[in-house]
């Protein structure tokens, strides 16, 4: 969690997250929450065959990665208003996911909360596996 409080984050303030690695049992889970069950997600050989070179984990859910680090370092006073994400490139299980997040900007929202941007990208070793933005409403201070 963020040790400011987010009405005194600046642009430029970073924020971190490593998530364990991906397990198979954390795929047919997600699947199972997702009713994604596309066999890519599970079967080793037709996701082999499907030219994927094995089992990959769901694109949803290293985006729901993202959200998590983001909703960590916010705390549970703050909510994501929004976020999006771009899949650069498959993740696989073994695989940890590092998800890094900077603020981008920061201005008022029309609700008297204050809305911060962030840029977000998620990492497996050096390789951007995912990477995109997400909106964030600061409590308001009291």
């Amino acid at each position: 969690m963020n040790e400011r409080p987010l009405l005194q984050v600046c642009v430029g303030d970073t924020f971190a997250l490593s998530i364990p690695a991906v397990t198979t049992t954390q795929l047919v889970r997600y699947a199972g929450a997702s009713d994604d069950y596309n066999r890519i997600h599970y079967d080793q050989g037709y996701a082999q065959e499907a030219g994927l070179g094995g089992v990959i984990a769901h694109g949803m859910l290293t985006m729901g990665f993202m959200g998590r680090a983001v909703s960590e370092w916010a705390g549970p006073a703050a909510f994501i208003v929004d976020i999006e994400a771009r899949f650069n490139a498959p993740v696989r299980p073994g695989d940890v996911v590092v998800v890094t997040g900077t603020v981008a900007d920061s201005a008022p929202g029309s609700d008297g909360r204050q809305r911060l941007r962030c840029e977000i990208v998620a990492r497996v070793g050096q390789k951007t596996v995912a990477s995109g933005a997400a909106v964030v409403a600061a409590p308001l201070a009291h």
